[in-house]
């Protein structure tokens, strides 16, 4: 048997670049990489012929390192006093342990996202950020891309529109206070107090938006005396209810936009020695775990708050998995229901 001698060795092969396929093809490189990467807006015969191309040539595409799988998500809030903080928290912790994913929490106590934080959540490899109740400006949505770090924004306080970029989840609020309103109409109820929350809240302006359609459909003109703005909190609703009871013709009934604010309305009303439902009808938003603890049980329009931070979390794993997915904003169902704390109209 003879020997190999030196100089015989077959000489390595040289790696076929998808630059020749497409000047082979007669196609251009860009049309060569979306037939090579399975993409569409590509002809039958164009593939066919790029196909062909590569096989004759011996081009072999290179394998691309499987994507490092998301180790967390992040969720960024301003405070977790709130039983609706919770029961969007509860959806999201459910999500994301099912995800197998860890959950990051950061709590800013009133202020709103920043650069720096967002700039070590994508270092430590988060999947994104799921911005509960925070404040969204422009330049959170730029930040989200510089950093490739996908922004959704739960119920988003904001200044004129939400900045495109960001994914919105939400629920079918302006429904939602138009609801409450009707029922409070069908109870016989013509002046009623609005607790509309803050200014800046998409969520409470679109509860609001239905308040005025509920109204102006029953041939009722808006009295913007009834109308309150404040926080969310309890201690704000008992104050504009205080504001509302003091008028010369004071409501019947009053709708809070959150079930804080109507929980300071029962308060605010019992301390007065005014009977819920006799004297003054209340109606929250949310349905969280008081609206069962309050005397009368509150009346509320529900809103999913676990499917909320659900969705949030699975839109935001999708986007982590492939960016250009189109991404519309989503609203979840709400629906009215009706306790103890509203009733027929005084006489």
């Amino acid at each position: 048997m003879g020997q190999r001698t030196a100089g015989t060795e077959p000489a390595p092969r040289r790696r076929v670049r998808l630059e020749e396929v497409a000047r082979r093809a007669g196609v251009s490189l860009a049309t060569a990489s979306k037939v090579m990467n399975g993409r569409a807006a590509v002809s039958a015969a164009t593939r066919e012929a790029v196909a062909e191309a590569a096989q004759e040539l011996g081009y072999t595409p290179r394998r691309r390192a499987a994507p490092e799988a998301p180790r967390s998500v992040a969720v960024h809030l301003q405070s977790v006093d709130s039983p609706y903080v919770m029961g969007v928290l509860a959806g999201i912790a459910h999500a994301t342990r099912r995800a197998g994913v860890e959950l990051l929490l950061s709590s800013s106590e009133g202020e709103g996202l920043d650069r720096a934080w967002m700039t070590e959540v994508a270092a430590r490899g988060a999947a994104g950020l799921v911005a509960l109740v925070t404040p969204i400006a422009p330049q959170h949505a730029r930040w989200s891309r510089s950093l490739s770090l996908p922004l959704v924004a739960v119920d988003p306080i904001v200044e004129g529109e939400l900045a495109p970029g960001v994914v919105s989840v939400t629920s079918t609020n302006w429904e939602g206070g138009a609801s409450a309103v009707h029922h409070l109409l069908e109870l016989g109820h013509r002046r009623i107090g609005m607790l509309a929350g803050p200014r800046d809240s998409v969520p409470a302006q679109q509860r609001l938006e239905g308040y005025v359609s509920a109204l102006a459909k029953a041939g009722l003109p808006v009295d913007e005396g009834l109308v309150i703005h404040s926080p969310f909190r309890e201690a704000d609703g008992r104050r504009g209810t205080a504001t509302l009871l003091d008028l010369a013709e004071p409501p019947t009934a009053v709708f809070g936009a959150s079930d804080a604010l109507a929980v300071g309305a029962l308060r605010e009303a019992r301390a007065r020695g005014i009977g819920v439902p006799e004297g003054l009808s209340v109606v929250g938003f949310d349905d969280t775990m008081i609206t069962g603890w309050t005397s009368p049980q509150l009346t509320a329009v529900r809103q999913p708050l676990f499917a909320m931070g659900q969705v949030a979390v699975e839109r935001l794993l999708a986007l982590a998995a492939d960016p250009g997915v189109f991404s519309h904003p989503f609203k979840l169902e709400t629906q009215l229901v009706a306790r103890e704390s509203t009733g027929p109209a005084p006489r």
